[in-house]
């Protein structure tokens, strides 16, 4: 792969306005570490300055300040902090920085899975914790993504699920496990309802092209579950939750740290009588088996090592007509080795990915399915990724670089020539971030070289600067792409009893992308703020499929295509504030997506979606816990598909209803180990028409068990 045709980046940026300094009189033996008063994390580029001002010395990676001996400390200064403790020892001391009322709390993870504040990034970041993903109930992310402003759950029948970004969803919306892609990318089975919670801590949404940071597909933003590490204190626990339609789940973990070595297993089962995309009962079933392992071992003070394992089996019953069943088989298998080194003037980040991913179809005239029948011949798909990054902090600059090559290969009988597809992807990556006075920079670019379809190159520019202590305001610019998939060139898709078949087109470019957002957040006091952002995302070349003739034998032949070009744009509003001990929350997304090949909206974008959320922990007996929740996803045309000549096209057919749920939920700790908890989804029962997911009314009940050692 040749380098020299990477764009240059250039660092010369104005210094604007100085914060006001942090006085601290003390002296020093030349070691302190720098971090977060909130979340007691390590503050990356901090000043440390004497009395007359002079920088003495910047914080690295770790938070850690090293400078000459003697030298006193008058000033520390933080870019969205204010205020600092001194805790410890004169040599092992620890300054910890108050986080300004408009740095939220959460990370995000970036190039070579360096993780930074969401506060740093010039996107809009939403991140949800442990406890918002117990407040939904939710052991799969779909049930709580779809509650986010702006992110929708748009149902491919007959059985899996996607969440749409801004207007963009499916193979547009970078969905990851740790920073490693879920299985059934190359089949197009990403399906987000078999992505489990089981072991979380957060789940990452970026919103906008992240290419930079992540390569292909994130035109829409990316989805990255982030899982929980080992605990320091030994910990085991369970979780037994039963609700109507049949909903089952148990799931159990244990987790500890000893000394230099760390472990966490956690298995868990789930299953409900429906399927995403299907209004039925009686046959329907998803059933959901997964288990991961995680492994970390801390050789020296330097060196870290991490081993990561994880399998999914599902099966998804739904019938197809009054006499059959249809049945998908998924198993798929992944894992990492990483290690982690401090040394050469920054830390180094060596990772091996590799993993499997089969997919079956069958069909039965009862409850379990018939072997040869259907499409019974296995699908298998294969990646594996190696990525070797290095992040350095040069005086107030972090520079990330790294190369990533990738090796995938498809195995689908009768679907493609051959029988199967290999490819091979070369990625590197350049990005500088930076604090000049009251603001912070991005700058980066990836270069991407596959070889079944080509090359991209797709830089982005971000900043956000903080006009004050309570007011701050972001811009980015960043170009996206979605390289064609295996389904895209070379994979014919027939459905005989559908009546139609999808054939590949290996002419397919890549699609790509120009992103512009602007926003600004107010913190009129700790107890009340206001984020608003402006966006607006550009497509071409997008990949849509296209009516083309009728087949010799009767069936309907579409074509995969590059239409000409696309665009959503929109505002989204957030508010948040803390009123007598109760959280709340209320956000609303205004969204304009449309085909301007052909001047029709996007199918089943919905141009008005809002959230609105109560949180409250009682002072009863050892703890009660209530949350309330309603979103409202508002009406969307359904758009059919045009012809491949142009003669038909596409049209709107329908209208999909508005939707207004609420979820209520309530956690009672009726000891320090045992929390009982039970709640509704759509308590008002809600069927809007021509809804493809299944949303029906269900009462649920839970009990929880945690034990962690004491000292």
């Amino acid at each position: 792969m040749r380098m020299s045709g990477l764009p240059t980046l250039c660092l010369g940026v104005l210094m604007l306005a100085v914060p006001a300094r942090v006085q601290l009189r003390a002296q020093v033996t030349g070691r302190v570490r720098v971090v977060s008063a909130a979340d007691r994390a390590p503050i990356i580029g901090a000043e440390l300055r004497d009395s007359v001002g002079q920088v003495i010395a910047r914080s690295d990676a770790e938070g850690l300040v090293r400078w000459p001996v003697g030298r006193e400390v008058r000033s520390v200064r933080a870019l969205g902090f204010r205020m600092f403790m001194l805790r410890g020892s004169e040599r092992d001391s620890v300054l910890a920085l108050e986080p300004l009322p408009t740095v939220l709390p959460g990370f995000t993870t970036t190039v070579g899975q360096r993780v930074i504040r969401a506060a740093e990034s010039p996107r809009t970041v939403t991140v949800l914790d442990r406890r918002d993903i117990d407040a939904a109930a939710a052991v799969s992310a779909n049930q709580l993504l779809r509650q986010i402003p702006g992110l929708q759950e748009i149902a491919s029948p007959p059985a899996r699920t996607s969440i749409s970004i801004r207007g963009f969803s499916d193979a547009r919306v970078l969905v990851l496990v740790d920073g490693e892609p879920i299985p059934g990318t190359l089949t197009d089975s990403r399906d987000i309802g078999r992505l489990s919670t089981l072991s979380a801590e957060r789940i990452e949404v970026t919103k906008g092209p992240s290419a930079v940071e992540f390569g292909s597909d994130a035109i829409g933003g990316v989805i990255n579950l982030v899982q929980a590490a080992p605990t320091k204190r030994f910990t085991m626990d369970g979780t037994a939750r039963m609700g109507e339609l049949g909903r089952q789940e148990a799931n159990a973990g244990v987790s500890h740290t000893l000394g230099r070595f760390g472990y966490r297993v956690n298995a868990g089962w789930r299953q409900m009588d429906q399927v995403t995309g299907v209004n039925a009962s009686g046959s329907t079933l998803n059933r959901v088996y997964d288990g991961r392992l995680d492994l970390r071992y801390a050789v020296s003070e330097r060196l870290n090592l991490r081993l990561d394992l994880q399998g999914t089996q599902e099966r998804q019953r739904w019938p197809v007509d009054g006499l059959f069943n249809g049945f998908i088989d998924n198993i798929g298998g992944q894992g990492f080795v990483e290690g982690t080194y401090r040394g050469l003037g920054g830390v180094w980040r060596a990772r091996s990915f590799a993993q499997r991913f089969a997919y079956q179809y069958k069909q039965a005239q009862g409850l379990v399915p018939i072997a040869g029948s259907g499409d019974s011949l296995e699908q298998r798909e294969r990646l594996s990724r190696t990525l070797l990054a290095y992040s350095r902090v040069l005086g107030r600059h972090t520079i990330d670089a790294g190369f990533q090559f990738s090796a995938r290969a498809l195995a689908a009988p009768a679907k493609v020539d051959g029988d199967s597809l290999t490819d091979r992807v070369r990625e590197v990556y350049v990005r500088d971030a930076f604090s000049l006075g009251r603001s912070h920079w991005t700058l980066g670019v990836r270069h991407t070289d596959g070889t079944l379809w080509g090359a991209a190159t797709n830089p982005s520019f971000g900043t956000r600067v903080q006009l004050s202590d309570r007011v701050s305001v972001q811009a980015n610019l960043a170009r996206g792409f979605r390289a064609p998939g295996f389904k895209d060139i070379r994979y014919t898709f027939t459905n005989v009893s559908g009546g139609y078949e999808i054939i590949g087109n290996t002419d397919l470019r890549p699609e790509s992308s120009w992103s512009r957002s602007l926003g600004a957040s107010w913190a009129a006091s700790t107890a009340f703020g206001v984020d608003v952002e402006w966006y607006h995302t550009a497509v071409d070349d997008l990949i849509d499929t296209r009516f083309q003739s009728i087949g010799a034998s009767g069936l309907q032949t579409f074509a995969n295509v590059n239409i000409a070009r696309a665009r959503t744009q929109g505002v989204e509003v957030t508010l948040r504030g803390l009123v007598a001990g109760t959280e709340w929350s209320v956000g609303y997304d205004h969204l304009s997506a449309r085909d301007l090949e052909f001047n029709v909206p996007l199918s089943r974008r919905a141009s008005h979606t809002a959230r609105a959320r109560l949180s409250r922990l009682w002072d009863i007996r050892q703890g009660l816990t209530t949350d309330v929740t309603a979103r409202y996803t508002g009406a969307a045309p359904l758009v059919s598909s045009g012809s491949l000549d142009g003669s038909e096209p596409p049209r709107i057919t329908a209208e999909q209803g508005a939707m207004l749920s609420v979820d209520l939920q309530f956690r009672q700790a009726l000891t320090r180990t045992w929390e009982l908890s039970a709640g509704v989804n759509n308590a008002l029962n809600q069927r809007p028409a021509l809804w493809t997911p299944a949303f029906d009314r269900q009462a649920f009940a839970a009990l929880r068990w945690r034990f962690q050692q004491q000292d």
